[in-house]
């Protein structure tokens, strides 16, 4: 059994020495490391098992507790001077200024300069709607309109579309209304 230590002994050159030293000092480290992860460091003390078995007080020694008074009685504030202004505090060049009316912007009279170059017509277009409702009958708004758009003038055959499940149907269909542009279609 000496032999062998010996033989180990021997075997231990500087290199591994160093590993060996140097996965000491790690472990070392790791566990100075993990032990200061555990102490309290905010200042504040948890009271000792002995101090809570005796009934010791766990408040931190305050006596002077007084309960709360009813609603509407707690009220304290404080008294507060030189306030008698309405500024708030701010100096005033930061006070309170009128908020300018938009139609002061605009000409008022219909004999100004604006309305010398910008006559109103014939037809006052105040109260009049613009819009046509019916603008968009005969396009289909909500399905296929354009939805997969072929711009070529040659047809193109249809994705075959095949049941795959319930999940990923496809809503877009195909155009059977599209005009063939084929060689030898009538």
């Amino acid at each position: 059994m000496l032999k062998d230590l010996e033989k180990m002994l021997k075997s231990f050159t500087k290199n591994k020495t160093l590993v060996l030293i140097g996965g000491v000092l790690l472990a070392y480290a790791l566990y100075n490391y993990s032990q200061g992860k555990g102490m309290t460091l905010s200042g504040l003390d948890n009271p000792s098992r002995e101090q809570q078995r005796a009934g010791g007080s766990v408040d931190g020694g305050a006596q002077n507790y007084q309960p709360s008074m009813p609603e509407g009685q707690n009220e304290d504030y404080a008294s507060s001077s030189g306030l008698n202004t309405d500024t708030y505090g701010l100096p005033p060049s930061c006070a309170k200024q009128e908020v300018v009316d938009p139609k002061d912007l605009l000409p008022r009279d219909n004999n100004s300069e604006f309305s010398k170059l910008n006559p109103s017509g014939a037809g006052d277009l105040s109260n009049v709607s613009l819009l046509k409702a019916g603008h968009h009958v005969g396009i289909n708004t909500v399905g296929q309109s354009l939805r997969n758009a072929n711009l070529q003038l040659r047809s193109e055959p249809a994705n075959p579309k095949m049941e795959v499940g319930p999940w990923n149907q496809t809503t877009i269909s195909g155009d059977p209304y599209r005009r063939p542009l084929e060689l030898g279609s009538a």
